[in-house]
């Protein structure tokens, strides 16, 4: 053994000495490279040792240091962007290096990106965007401590090269075509059919940190209100096209997140080259190229200017989407921004521009544009903190009566056709042809037919079937903003051929703050009045789940009561999207068909019927919230904000013949993730607990179709009624992936096809006071003609289900695998269903 120890010791003194040699060997060389002229220092200019690979860059003070082995003496070159290369010798006694480099005033010419030389993830452009991403926090606006500014935004949509001879062929409504942009977009020819200008006041500061913008005038095209919802145009186009700022992580375009070339993780994305320098009036820049490692992921290319003192700022951004990308409908994504310095050199951004063509292919169809001028900064403002109350973004009321103020306010003037554009539209409202195309468009896209100051629809819910009624005839409508915006009233009435018997409802809504009932923030009292056929679980509503689309299902409902529904409700809506919604209900429910209330007692009793009252609480948050409405009815613009519902109920015996008191208690959340390159996953986790001793039919039925916000999770292979539970749990969640996976297969990324897959569960248990095998003050579980039960009270396992499928096949389709995962034992189970559907999205 004492061999091999003294063997080791051996060679750690060699290895020692091996080191120490090493370390004497090493030359530290150090220094500073500076401007000629202004003795300034020159941020990542290059040193290196001639004839090596050896070398380093300079900090943003210009300031460099390494360690070489190589003899002395040697020569070093020093190199920089816009200045004369220059060498220089090193010798032993030289300890410390000041190189004054000359300025080269001839601009460089464009360097050509080649894919034939190998690209280096170090190279001088990846370390100025280094320090571009290490200066980001410190060039955002939002770090002055107080800013104030106005904004003007012009957004524009309409059609890109319409035919020549539409003019002529379309006869009274052909004056539009004639009035065509063909300036803005070299070799195209644009004509614009919705514009909208804005201007705003915008607040910032950090202590604490805190944004708004204050919408105070707007003007825009408004089509016949009869058929087009202008506000839903509007809301969706700004969903489109939201504000860009080169700093953020991610520029949210066409419903897609797309990694910014200066996000903290981008050089794991993109590549990068110096190309250029540029002089202007606001100094000397670096021009730097960029495009993306992968071009099929949701990735830019385009060109930064930076400055080249110690900030490192963008003076100018172009981005451009690649046509690579897995996106449907667009053609081309052009965006443009322009930062100006302040007395401080401060880079603020001073116009942004964005460019989308919608097309097919090579066929240009559409075009959406956005200008934004930001003008007269005060980076010393001196505004109350109370202009921050409220939501970040806020449209005074004033706004649309405040027109004037644009015409006389707006920074740059419209061009003669913008100026047409609003008078054209105008005109086109009241022309007779073009009204027979609204009221076509608006029966087959939402289903309703308009005659005056009434609606009838929806187009979908005039036939259904079902096993009670067989086929059912039904006649629906509601009265419009020419009926009143302050009295708003909707209603149907139906027939069931088989039973023959009449279903009704009807539900005015009054106004109580003097505006529309349809606008935000609301305020109105609503009374409903409902007879009509239910399934278990259901609540009252206009919509409840009978149209031909859900009477072909699979999973239809069996099981119906006849019921008769009596709700009065108040709600109000606050600035900061929180609601309070405030019902009295009442309920008369008898059962029909094959469905029978049958005492859970010894004696085994049939009930007649199951009534309630119900006091109702409904407390909702939507930050930030963005939607599209028609009448009453809003559809949620899903953002990454999430949304919040309470919901509290009390059930009052003794009164009309209720006989059940209760509490019952419901909470939920919804919220879309953004994964950047992953694509992005929606989140819904729902739950609640009922307290009471209550018949299966008023408990918790998860498969029962409610029209709930963006809480609704729809299991697609639960039979109907089959599970009842007084206290549970449910999650969905669902993942698309965008093309992630697909993008890096060879020939399959050429098909753009999307990936899907998600998950949804209920869990849910029965307390023994509402289980009909203990106790005797509930109802049975009804059963088929078979004797097996139809309704279980689950185990221990949460009930499971899956899918995954391959979204955006020919652009239009979605193909899905669902798999039920447990209680497959089950009575009529099916395990396994293959669903295709129509989906358009970019």
């Amino acid at each position: 053994m004492w061999k091999y120890r003294l063997l080791t010791i051996i060679l750690g003194i060699l290895s020692l000495c091996f080191y120490v040699g090493q370390g004497r060997a090493q030359q530290k060389i150090e220094g500073m490279v500076v401007d000629k002229t202004s003795a300034k220092g020159i941020a990542l200019a290059s040193v290196s040792i001639v004839g090596t690979s050896e070398g380093t860059s300079c900090d943003s003070s210009g300031y460099f240091r390494f360690l070489t082995h190589q003899k002395i003496p040697f020569q070093l070159l020093i190199s920089a962007i816009g200045y004369e290369d220059q060498v220089v010798d090193f010798r032993r006694e030289q300890t410390q290096l000041t190189v004054a480099l000359e300025s080269n005033e001839n601009v460089l010419d464009a360097v050509e990106i080649s894919r034939k030389v190998k690209y280096k993830n170090r190279n001088p452009a990846v370390d100025l965007i280094d320090q571009v991403i290490k200066h980001k926090r410190s060039n955002r606006l939002e770090s002055l401590p107080r800013l104030t500014f106005k904004q003007y935004d012009k957004l524009q949509f309409g059609l890109v090269n319409p035919a020549e001879g539409y003019s002529k062929r379309l006869g009274s409504i052909g004056f539009v075509f004639e009035n065509i942009d063909t300036i803005s977009s070299p070799g195209n020819r644009l004509l614009t059919m919705f514009m909208q200008e804005q201007l705003s006041d915008v607040y910032s500061k950090t202590d604490p940190k805190a944004y708004k913008k204050r919408v105070k005038s707007i003007k825009q095209t408004e089509f016949d209100p009869r058929y087009v919802n202008n506000h839903n145009i509007q809301s969706y186009l700004s969903y489109l096209f939201q504000d860009i700022e080169i700093y953020d992580e991610n520029i949210f375009l066409i419903d897609k997140l797309f990694l910014s070339p200066i996000a903290n993780n981008a050089p794991l994305f993109y590549k990068y080259y110096l190309t250029d320098t540029i002089q202007t009036d606001f100094g000397r820049f670096i021009e730097l190229s960029f495009e993306p490692r992968n071009k099929t992921d949701l990735l830019l290319s385009g060109k930064l200017h930076i400055t080249m003192d110690d900030r490192f700022a963008v003076r100018f951004a172009e981005l451009h989407a690649n046509k690579e990308s897995n996106l449907n409908w667009v053609n081309d994504v052009d965006i443009e921004l322009i930062y100006r310095p302040n007395d401080e050199n401060f880079m603020f951004l001073e116009r942004s521009s964005v460019n989308i063509v919608f097309g097919t292919g090579k066929r240009d169809a559409v075009y959406g544009r956005k200008t934004t001028l930001q003008y007269e900064h005060d980076f010393d403002g001196q505004f109350s903190d109370d202009v921050f109350l409220g939501a970040p973004t806020e449209i005074l009321p004033e706004a649309k009566e405040q027109q004037l103020l644009i015409e006389q306010k707006r920074p740059v003037q419209l061009s003669p056709v913008e100026q047409r554009v609003y008078s054209n539209i105008d005109s086109l409202n009241d022309n007779r042809t073009f009204k027979a195309m609204l009221t076509l468009g608006y029966l087959f896209g939402l289903g309703y037919y308009p005659v005056g100051p009434v609606e009838f629809g929806p187009l979908e819910y005039l036939y259904s079937r079902n096993n009670i009624e067989g086929d059912r005839i039904r006649i629906g409508g509601r009265t419009t903003a020419a009926f009143s915006e302050k009295l708003f009233i909707e209603g149907y009435l139906a027939y069931g051929l088989r039973d023959g018997a009449f279903k009704y409802f009807v539900r005015p809504t009054v106004s109580l703050n003097g505006q529309s009932v349809a606008r935000f923030p609301a305020h109105y009292i609503q009374a409903a009045v409902q007879h009509d056929i239910f399934d278990p679980g259901r609540n009252l509503g206009f919509r409840k789940g009978d149209s031909f689309f859900q009477s072909i299902r699979r999973n239809r409902p069996t099981k119906w009561m006849d019921t008769d529904a009596y709700q009065l409700t108040h709600l109000i809506e606050f600035g900061n999207h929180v609601s309070l919604a405030s019902s009295v209900i009442h309920h008369q429910r008898r059962a029909i068909g094959d469905l029978q209330f049958i005492s859970s007692a010894e004696d085994a009793v049939s009930m007649p019927e199951i009534n309630t009252n119900e006091l109702q609480f409904i407390l909702r948050w939507a930050p930030n919230e963005k939607f599209y409405y028609r009448n009453l009815t809003r559809n949620t613009i899903i953002e990454k904000y999430p949304v919040f519902n309470v919901q509290y109920n009390r059930g009052l015996d003794g009164l009309r013949g209720g006989n059940y008191a209760f509490d019952a208690l419901r909470a939920s959340v919804s919220k879309r993730f953004f994964l950047k390159q992953l694509g992005f996953a929606d989140f819904t986790l729902a739950g609640g607990k009922i307290w009471g001793t209550l018949p299966y039919p008023l408990l918790e039925i998860p498969d029962v179709f409610r029209e709930e916000d963006r809480h609704v999770i729809d299991y697609t292979l639960m039979r109907s009624t089959e599970f009842v539970a007084d206290e549970y749990i449910r999650l969905a969640v669902e993942h698309k992936l965008q093309g992630f996976i697909f993008n890096k297969i060879p020939l399959i990324k050429r098909l753009n096809l999307r990936e899907i897959w998600g998950v949804k569960m209920f869990y849910g248990s029965l307390t023994e006071r509402n289980n009909p095998y203990v106790s005797d003050e509930v109802i049975r579980f009804d059963q088929n003609a078979a004797g097996q039960t139809l309704t279980h009270i689950m185990d221990k396992s949460p009930y499971w289900e899956g899918k995954v499928g391959i979204d955006n096949i020919f652009r239009i389709l979605r193909v899905e695998y669902v798999k039920r995962l447990n209680y497959l034992d089950l009575p009529d189970v099916q395990r396994d269903a293959y669903r295709v559907s129509l989906q358009l999205n970019f």
